[in-house]
């Protein structure tokens, strides 16, 4: 059972998570954001691959709401090849510079903040065993909850 039972709820805690990465990245100074930090991934590196995972749910989510059939993960990618999907991501944001990578971030965290809300009130907030019910149901539902560019952390 989730903790959200209501649409305002579930947004304040995507704000007050959000507010909580914010804290942790100003917190590290931006010279250092460019070090590997683990697998040869920097906290500028993550940003970007959030930034990028995000940029396909907004996709995903335009595409259902235009009445088309989004393409999940992507046209190039199926759900068994993430980890080449990941190397690709990681491949084609590595040369990004930090400013570029950061300013992405947010607009797409903030677009994707604007669609849960809208889609939370337009088709009724609900909740199914500690996952919202998505545009893109199964596979992608995971996203819906634990990623939204908020830094929520998933315990489960």
């Amino acid at each position: 059972m989730s903790k959200f039972t209501t649409k305002q709820e579930f947004l304040e805690e995507i704000a007050k998570e959000r507010a909580k990465l914010e804290t942790l990245l100003e917190s590290i100074p931006d010279d250092r954001k460019t070090e590997e930090v683990t697998d040869g991934m920097s906290v500028k590196d993550f940003l970007a691959h959030r930034a990028e995972w995000g940029a396909m749910m907004v996709r995903w989510y335009e595409d259902a709401r235009a009445g088309k059939v989004p393409a999940v993960p992507t046209e190039r990618f199926k759900w068994n090849q993430l980890k080449e999907l990941n190397a690709d991501i990681h491949t084609r944001f590595r040369a990004t510079p930090l400013p570029e990578v950061v300013e992405r971030f947010n607009r797409i965290h903030d677009e994707l903040y604007r669609h849960s809300g809208s889609a939370c009130g337009t088709a009724g907030f609900s909740v199914r065993s500690h996952y919202l019910d998505a545009v893109t149901f199964g596979g992608t539902t995971w996203l819906s909850d634990a990623t939204l560019l908020t830094g929520l952390r998933i315990d489960k």
